[in-house]
């Protein structure tokens, strides 16, 4: 038996160094060939492959085209597939890759679901599957990627409400849900989320009001977009919580009421300011309102309820606000409730001004020769007002207009 020994102690250690070189590459018992594997499925559920984005995959090697493994462990971090219009379901198997920190499927033909294994995928960071056809409901599995910084699902079919669980998301800096089919009301739970820089989640069905604290808690938002939906209410933006990051407001198309709050002026890096198809009324802003937006290109209110100053005929106060809109290009104020005449001052509006939209108010009087030093506009449009006298000559000095309309006016004298 002692003969045995040495022989059992050396097979010992061999056994010990097979598996001190199997955890080099292996993880909890999961190693990048377990990764192959898990792409091989992927592989074979594959419908669609036009373009022939796989067709170097198979080798021993597994970091195939649109694959990036870690230098050191050999194991899968990164699965970029975008725009390859590959056909398939998403493979449930994609959440057996523990190491996966970003992955693009985006701009293909992936139906079905998001699997809830993906809520597995612990070290993710970057997911995108927008302009897909997947359906069924947003998981509230993808809550548990507290890594994930960013999350893209636009532009799908996806049904149900926008999941609570998503507030866990602490990390997380852009959340894109837009273009689907999501109802119910904006989850309280997403104002957590204070690292949010990005979040679109409009073009879907969702209904109530924007929660009251979303711009307080989200103070660091550079891109809020919730239009076309059926949201009501005001818009709660306080003065108490400045957006000084603010970029871009999109708020078009639902039910909301109420005026425009004054604490937006604070906002002085807008650039877009979209606000039309609303029941928003009152005044028109003036003042100091616009004054310190020096960035803002696109201004939007058309098609709400919003009036003249003071209920007078005076449209001067809101178009001397947009004076220091150095920047500014298109001007929509159509299809209000305005009164008055167009004011000389809207001649010293911004010099790259391209469209100036007033239709469909009840703006009266002649059109002021000062309109001309717009050199700049390629679409006028005054049409159903109450303009009268003559079409000023210097009109015809604009020599970058492609469309002017002044029909359903009462205006008189030679064309």
């Amino acid at each position: 038996m002692a003969a045995w020994r040495p022989r059992l102690i050396t097979i010992h250690n061999l056994t010990f160094l097979l598996f001190l070189l199997h955890s080099a590459t292996s993880v909890g018992g999961v190693s990048d060939e377990d990764d192959r594997s898990v792409l091989l499925v992927f592989m074979a559920g594959v419908t669609g492959d036009p373009k022939g984005a796989l067709a170097g995959w198979g080798s021993p090697n597994v970091c195939w085209t649109g694959v990036a493994c870690d230098a050191a462990t050999r194991r899968v971090v990164k699965l970029i597939l975008s725009e390859q219009m590959l056909s398939a379901e998403v493979s449930p198997a994609h959440g057996n890759l523990s190491h996966l920190k970003s992955l693009d499927l985006s701009e293909n033909n992936f139906a079905g679901s998001v699997p809830p294994e993906f809520g597995n995928l612990s070290n993710l960071k970057f997911l995108d599957m927008s302009w897909n056809t997947l359906a069924r409901m947003v998981l509230p599995e993808l809550g548990n990627l507290s890594r994930l910084s960013c999350l893209d699902l636009s532009e799908n079919f996806f049904v149900g409400a926008v999941p609570p669980q998503l507030g866990k998301l602490t990390q997380l800096e852009e959340l894109s849900l837009s273009g689907n089919q999501l109802e119910g009301s904006i989850p309280g739970e997403l104002t957590r989320i204070r690292s949010l820089v990005y979040l679109n989640i409009g073009e879907n069905n969702l209904s109530g009001r924007i929660p009251a604290a979303m711009f307080c808690n989200l103070s660091a938002l550079g891109y809020f977009d919730v239009s076309s939906n059926f949201l009501d209410g005001e818009i709660p933006i306080r003065v108490d919580c400045p957006l000084h990051n603010l970029e871009f407001l999109g708020l078009w198309s639902n039910k909301l009421h109420g005026g425009i709050p004054h604490s937006l002026s604070n906002s002085t890096k807008l650039r877009w300011l979209l606000l039309m198809d609303n029941f928003l009324a009152g005044e028109l802003p003036s003042d100091d309102m616009f004054s310190g937006m020096r960035s803002l290109e696109f201004l939007h209110l058309s098609v709400n309820f919003f009036t003249s100053q003071r209920n007078t005929t005076s449209l001067e106060p809101f178009f001397a606000s947009l004076t220091n809109c150095t920047s500014l290009k298109e001007l929509c104020v159509a299809r209000n409730d305005l009164v008055g005449t167009i004011p000389p001052i809207i001649g010293r509006l911004s010099p790259g001004l391209m469209h100036l939209h007033l239709e469909f108010n009840k703006i009266f009087g002649p059109i002021p020769t000062n309109l001309s030093y717009l050199a700049n506009l390629t679409v006028l449009n005054l049409s159903g007002n109450l303009l009268n006298c003559s079409i000023p000559q210097e009109i015809t000095g604009m020599r970058q207009l492609e469309l002017i309309d002044l029909s359903d006016n009462m205006l008189s004298g030679d064309i």
